[in-house]
């Protein structure tokens, strides 16, 4: 597989990704302002966790509900938003078209199609939550249909890795600007922290009913059987990248960044008393984020240097938002 394929395949499953993990967020602060009245607060700290805050306030935009959710979903100027997120993953597999069956690339298509075709400011003025289950349910029906018509070759294996990645990413970012309320909070703080990921009843299921701030954190991060912890991601992740095709015999470099990053989550004692958990997430995060950077390095370098469209006849893959998905180029 060319560079520049691979790499178009792996920022398309970012952006997916992106734009369900925005919708689950919106969703769940949404609810969560219902909850507690410091609704300021918790926008201003939801764009902390996407980190564009100071992106946002470049608008000259006051910290408000509707202003970050029109900013998080339909601005198309920011280049994280959902719409763009979406329209970005679309022109990626655009690109690679051939790589893909009919049904992955129609996917993609409608739904950029139905969000283009959609009056977004007035769902968000109307009715919010209808428009994130809307945008949760299609990035849903994507990758269902990616795991039951792509056949398991370097292509499928690209998309997954950078869904997984950015899921990770983005699990991480969550518990760590949560943490300051749910290590001080109440009931209803935990319910929206899990909510935001979907997952109350996993954690009910295998805890006590009680949702004690340190054994949520433990869970998010190290549970290896729940697809939205980091531990999942990165170790399925570490499982596809052991098993592209032009894997050299030893241990390449990103899955010598990747091994290490799991490692130091796996066995890390997260759920004790006195383990910095915001300090850790960010420590975390730039591990992560340095997977990715690695990626980038050993298999996306050339690139450029491989055969691409000739000016005009179609597009690239499309970079990334400068702060919110890091290592494009």
């Amino acid at each position: 597989m060319l560079a520049r394929h691979a790499e178009s395949l792996f920022w398309a499953g970012r952006y997916v990704e992106r734009a369900e993990d925005t919708a689950r967020i919106l969703d769940a602060t949404q609810h969560g302002t219902i909850i507690r009245p410091d609704a300021a607060v918790q926008w201003d700290e939801l764009l902390t966790v996407m980190r564009v805050h100071a992106e946002y306030l470049a608008t000259g935009r006051d910290v408000t509900g509707p202003g970050v959710s029109e900013f998080l979903v339909a601005d198309p100027d920011n280049p994280g938003s959902v719409l763009s997120a979406v329209r970005t993953a679309r022109e990626n597999l655009r690109s690679v078209r051939e790589h893909l069956p009919t049904e992955v690339w129609e996917a993609a298509n409608r739904f950029h199609h139905e969000l283009e075709g959609r009056d977004l400011v007035d769902d968000l003025d109307g009715e919010p939550y209808l428009l994130f289950q809307a945008v949760k349910n299609r990035c849903q029906t994507m990758t269902g249909v990616v795991e039951q018509n792509m056949p398991r070759d370097d292509g499928y294996r690209f998309l997954l890795i950078g869904m997984l990645v950015e899921r990770a990413v983005m699990t991480t970012r969550l518990l760590s600007i949560r943490w300051a309320h749910l290590s001080t909070g109440t009931f209803d703080d935990a319910l929206l922290t899990l909510s935001s990921v979907s997952a109350v009843e996993a954690f009910r299921r295998l805890r006590s009913p009680s949702l004690e701030p340190m054994a949520v954190g433990a869970f998010l991060l190290q549970n290896p059987v729940f697809p939205r912890s980091v531990l999942f991601c990165l170790v399925r992740a570490e499982t596809l990248l052991g098993r592209l095709s032009d894997q050299p015999a030893e241990r390449g470099r990103t899955e010598t960044v990747l091994g290490r990053v799991r490692s130091n989550l796996e066995y890390a004692d997260v759920d004790h008393p006195s383990v910095d958990l915001p300090g850790f997430c960010a420590e975390l995060d730039e591990g992560i984020r340095s997977v990715a950077d690695a990626m980038t390095a050993q298999y996306f370098r050339n690139a450029d240097l491989s055969p691409g469209p000739l000016p005009g006849s179609g597009p690239s893959p499309q970079p990334s938002p400068s702060v919110p998905l890091e290592g494009r180029r």
